[in-house]
């Protein structure tokens, strides 16, 4: 009774505190003059017509080539004077690739995806769909890639839709990854099956979170950048905090824990990344980049543990119903 004490006041700290977070800007190189002078004069001569298959293939249109132009022409002029590069729209000045707008992010994310979809394919076939939590893992597995693709498609082409989809996506997952944890280390009956009522519990203040953190999103008209990091690095931060004391309380007991706090351990040094945003080198590689190729061992690491996990639960449950 004092753990599910204990869990609910968790959780009804997380709606409290996020929902005091305060908005912070990110995003001032749209801002200026001599940016929104350079896109005015871009498209009184831009035609349609005249740009690449490859940027039409992407969704590039006129406001959108001259942005990305104006935007690479101001930050070289920029760099050439030793005067400090500024983020456009929300973001550094890319340089494009077969019409991709962040070669490198899109790349990372392909492989993100390519290693949930093995995760998922272990998963199939080596824990039995009778396991009581395969089918939670499954549902939390095509969350994944689900996410990672609009990903791929986000960081080939910004628009205001793809923007929204990719923020609500990775929070879905953040969020999800935590539900499922408090669902696997709490309410257990002696055969190993998860109790209904706990789907509820901790499912619902965890939806009431997603639905405001969507509301602000998808209804204001500029994204707060500062705030989506601070919410998901919040949640992220609990889940962790969550998984590392299950883990040392289980660390001798469960040999495969290990893999989940290396995930614990890489992700927050990966996390760093993401905190200590930079202007990307080569115009390509910048931290947001880095944070996506990072990701991508901790994504196998992190399947290795849920399979490996359910595995062991599912034969250690069995044995006792023999």
């Amino acid at each position: 009774l004092l753990y599910t004490i204990k869990f609910e006041m968790v959780l009804k700290f997380l709606v409290v505190v996020c929902l005091t977070i305060l908005p912070v800007l990110s995003s001032y190189g749209d801002q200026t003059h001599e940016y929104r002078e350079c896109v005015t004069d871009k498209m009184r001569s831009c035609d349609y017509h005249d740009l690449d298959m490859s940027l039409k293939i992407f969704g590039w249109d006129c406001l959108g080539d001259s942005q990305y132009n104006c935007a690479m022409e101001i930050t070289e002029k920029r760099a050439s004077l030793g005067k400090p590069l500024l983020q456009y729209n929300g973001r550094w000045a890319f340089k494009r690739y077969l019409g991709m707008q962040e070669p490198a992010s899109v790349f990372f994310s392909f492989c993100n995806g390519f290693a949930v979809f093995l995760g998922i394919s272990n998963l199939i076939s080596r824990v039995p769909v009778t396991y009581n939590l395969f089918h939670t893992w499954l549902a939390y597995g095509i969350v994944c890639l689900i996410t990672w693709f609009v990903s791929f498609i986000f960081h080939a082409k910004d628009t205001q839709t793809t923007e929204i989809l990719d923020y609500l996506g990775a929070t879905t997952m953040v969020m999800l990854s935590l539900y499922c944890m408090l669902l696997r280390i709490s309410g257990r009956d002696q055969f190993g099956k998860i109790k209904n009522k706990l789907n509820y519990k901790y499912g619902f203040p965890i939806f009431v979170l997603w639905l405001y953190h969507s509301y602000n999103l998808g209804f204001y008209k500029k994204i707060d950048y500062g705030y989506n990091m601070r919410f998901n690095v919040f949640i992220g931060v609990t889940h962790h905090m969550i998984l590392l004391g299950w883990g040392l309380w289980n660390w001798n007991y469960r040999p495969h824990i290990k893999k989940a706090v290396w995930v614990i351990v890489f992700s927050s040094l990966a996390l760093l990344l993401e905190l200590g945003d930079f202007p990307p080198y080569y115009g390509v590689f910048d931290a947001h980049a880095l944070w996506h190729a990072a990701t991508v061992p901790i994504t196998v690491i992190w399947w290795r543990f849920i399979v490996d996990d359910c595995v062991f639960e599912f034969n250690v449950y069995k044995r006792k119903v023999v």
